[in-house]
């Protein structure tokens, strides 16, 4: 009896031990899961809240460059009178043409308003009024003269400044009836990829300054018309690998997205020559396609040949 007593009481203590043992550690988890809640919380900033927060940016598919001079970033391709800065401060791959291409500005008159003439030279640091005159570019300064003062001394670089001579502008003639736009000198458009039309003009939408055509990654994009390159590289936010043209009759074109550039600043290049290969734009092989004239974005179908 003595011995079946005596295993009942083992029993027992077993069950008592196991139950305090089972609270011991139930009351630890707790505790340790307080203690590592609070520590989470002191790592975030004051005032954040990880519910809701989301990132900026994720929308653009290319490299963006940093706003400078004063240039606010934006998600807009072309800054809206509203929003442009009075000022901006060239820095290094800048041209005169890309930046009027970026606040939409003509050349022309941006350069005017400048006092700069019609090399259209421009310097790293040099800080321009973003405003347009009505007076044409001065004519070039005679040789060994400069005509546009540089911060540090008019030491040009290929990379961080550039000189471009144009003829004196001639006007645009108005779209004819085949749906093409011909100067005197017959400028013959061309479409630049024969992919299909994902995206038309609309003046009302920032994103919507030209057609976008769809493809496949490292088609060849060409020349609209035949012109000369006064851009190309990626420090135009919104546009990714970017190739301007300049044409006559005060016209631009534009082709951006590229995976691959082909031509470089200055080089002549004809109407159907490839310029560059196709890139994407989001997750979407895509080329963005503008016609700037006067600085201002027009419907592209109104200059290329109908389909």
């Amino acid at each position: 009896m003595d011995e079946t007593y005596f295993e009942k009481e083992s029993s027992v203590t077993n069950l008592v031990r196991g139950a305090s043992i089972f609270w011991v550690c139930l009351c630890t988890l707790l505790v340790l899961s307080g203690c590592t809640s609070s520590a989470y919380r002191s790592l975030e900033p004051a005032g954040s809240s990880a519910r809701g927060s989301s990132s900026s940016n994720t929308s653009s598919p290319v490299v963006q460059s940093r706003p400078a001079g004063g240039a606010p970033a934006s998600n807009a391709r072309t800054a809206s009178p509203e929003s442009r800065p009075d000022q901006y401060q060239v820095r290094r791959g800048d041209t005169l043409y890309s930046i009027a291409f970026r606040f939409g500005l003509d050349f022309r008159r941006l350069a005017a308003a400048n006092n700069i003439d019609s090399r259209y030279t421009i310097y790293p640091g040099q800080v321009l009024a973003l405003r347009e005159t009505s007076t044409r570019a001065a004519a070039p300064a005679p040789s060994g003269s400069s005509a546009s003062p540089s911060p540090s001394g008019p030491t040009v670089n290929n990379t961080s400044s550039q000189t471009v001579t144009n003829s004196a502008p001639r006007p645009a003639a108005a779209p004819s009836a085949s749906g093409n736009a011909s100067n005197n000198n017959q400028l013959t458009w061309v479409w630049p990829h024969n992919g299909k039309i994902v995206r038309t003009f609309d003046s009302n939408v920032s994103d919507r300054k030209g057609v976008d055509l769809t493809g496949e990654i490292g088609d060849s994009v060409v020349a609209a018309a035949a012109g000369s390159v006064v851009y190309a590289g990626n420090g135009l936010p919104g546009y990714g690998n970017l190739i301007i043209l300049e044409h006559q009759g005060s016209l631009l074109s534009a082709y951006a997205f590229n995976q691959e550039l082909l031509v470089a600043e200055q080089d002549q290049v004809s109407a159907g020559q490839a310029i560059a290969r196709m890139g994407r734009q989001g997750d979407q092989p895509s080329l963005h396609f503008e016609i700037r004239q006067e600085g201002k974005p027009v419907d592209p179908m109104r200059f290329l040949p109908r389909r």
